[in-house]
This record gives structure tokens, C-alpha cells and sequence, in this order.
């Protein structure tokens, strides 16, 4: 790593870990000053603490985190690709979009947490109730934008393709999803975090593992320092995952970084 590296490095890991400890600090000193009892909010070092048991010591946290983790990818991949799968097909063929598109906005307005007791019905209680809620609920913010960015395509481009006589899935390899990239991407990172939301939810209603489960029956239990802890690791790995298809936009569209560092930091005044 060169100094300029380096400098950039610090330069951005300072800013959130400056936060980070001075939330710690004023969490600290309300629980102290204001003698806040720990089934009520359990001090930064018990939650610290518990992680410490939970991740090293016993480990009794990794069956939840994992399982938390496995229901969300799945859901999320599953999700994905059905969204992205049924925005090619209405962008490619019109009388698909007049027949279907109106019913998916429809279906897109139902809460879907509404669907969980059908779900439970359908796929009972445990980890396919779970992937399926998840499913659902990431395959509209993947097809919204997939469909939008595919329908943005240039016209004169495709005629160009249609000019030289290249085929559906050329054109569409080499021109529509190169072209629809940046929102098929922006779906994609609006979809993780919702993931791991509607999977915790999910394992509040339905889940027999996780840490949506954990949650729900450390604070029945009032062990609110495992409930902290779960949220902790919760935060944490959604901002890893976060982080991740971030950098998976950066690698796979370079072309498109300097509007994406404009729509993350907001519009120039």
C-alpha cells in the first residue's frame, strides 16, 4: 500500500469510527447519569461483553447469525433474479408488459408482511418461509429498476443492432444490460439492505432460528444485552454486505462511478 493509499485509507475510516466511539461514549454516560437498569438498556461494555461470549467464547450466536445470513442471501438471490428475469421479458416483449405490468405494480402495493400467514401456510414455519418472505420483498426494488433502465435503452442504438442483423439475446448481451447496468445495480444494493430487514421480520413472525429469533426472545426474557448484541451484529453485517455490492458496481461499471459517487453524496449545489 503506497502513502497515498494509506493517507486515503485513514483519510476515510476515520470519520465513521469518530462516530462510532462517541455514540459508544454518550450511550455510556446516559446509562450511568440517567441509572438505567440493564433489562431497560444494558450498558455499551455488557453488550460488548456478550458479544465477546456469543462470538469467541461459546459461539452460541454464530447458529443464529449464520442462519440469518444463509435465509437472507438465498432470499435475496432468488429475488433478484426473478426480478431481473421478468424485466427483460416485459421490456422485450410488449404484449407481455401490456398484460403483466399493471398486476405487478398492484401486487408491488401489498405489504408483504401481510403475506406471511399464506407463507406459513405454504412453507410452514423454519428457513423456506423465511427465503420465501425475503424473495418477494427483493424482487420488486431489482424489477422496478431493471425494467426502467432496460426500457431507457437507446432507440437508435437498437436500430443500429437491428441494422447489422444481430439477434435478441447479441443485443441484448452487448447493448441493453451493458446500458441498463447502472439501475439493475442500484437495485440490487437498495435490495440487500432490505433483505436483511424482511428477514428479521420474518424470523419475528415465523423463524424457529436466527437473529430476528434471538431478538424476539431475549427481550421476552428482558436479556436485553443479547438483544443489543443481536443488533449489533445485525448492523454490522449489513453494512459488510452493503459494502460489498458497492464495490461489485465500482468493478463492473466503472463508466458509471462518477455518477455514482454524485447520487451518493447528493447533488452538487
Amino acid at each position: 500500500m503506497t502513502p497515498g493509499m494509506r493517507q486515503a485509507y485513514w483519510r476515510d475510516a476515520l470519520p465513521p469510527l469518530a462516530s462510532t466511539a462517541g455514540l459508544l461514549l454518550l450511550w455510556s454516560v446516559v446509562v450511568r447519569v440517567a441509572g438505567l437498569p440493564s433489562h431497560l438498556l444494558p450498558s455499551p461494555e455488557s453488550v460488548l461483553a456478550r458479544l465477546w461470549r456469543g462470538l469467541v467464547a461459546s459461539g452460541d450466536m454464530w447458529p443464529h447469525l449464520w442462519s440469518t445470513l444463509a435465509s437472507a442471501l438465498m432470499g435475496y438471490g432468488v429475488g433478484c433474479m426473478g426480478g431481473l428475469t421478468l424485466a427483460i421479458l416485459l421490456a422485450e416483449f410488449r404484449v407481455l408488459e401490456r398484460t403483466l405490468h399493471a398486476l405487478v405494480l398492484a401486487l408491488q402495493s401489498v405489504p408483504k408482511v401481510a403475506l406471511a400467514p399464506l407463507v406459513l401456510l405454504w412453507a410452514g414455519f423454519g428457513t423456506r418461509s423465511v427465503v420465501l418472505l425475503v424473495a418477494l420483498i427483493c424482487f420488486f426494488p431489482v424489477f422496478a429498476n431493471a425494467f426502467i433502465g432496460l426500457k431507457a435503452v437507446s432507440g437508435d442504438l437498437r436500430g443500429l443492432f437491428a441494422v447489422v442483423h444481430a439477434g435478441r439475446l447479441h443485443r441484448l448481451r452487448h447493448l441493453d444490460l451493458p446500458a441498463a447496468a447502472g439501475p439493475i445495480l442500484t437495485g440490487l444494493q437498495t435490495a440487500v439492505g432490505f433483505a436483511l430487514i424482511g428477514c428479521v421480520v420474518t424470523e419475528f413472525l415465523l423463524g424457529t432460528q436466527g437473529l430476528g429469533f434471538l431478538i424476539e426472545n431475549s427481550a421476552n426474557s428482558l436479556d436485553t444485552a443479547t438483544a443489543v448484541a443481536a443488533m449489533v451484529a445485525l448492523g454490522v453485517m449489513g453494512a459488510a454486505l452493503a459494502m460489498l455490492v458497492r464495490q461489485l458496481r465500482r468493478r463492473w461499471i466503472f463508466w458509471d462511478r462518477g455518477d455514482a459517487a454524485q447520487t451518493q453524496e447528493g447533488p452538487a449545489a
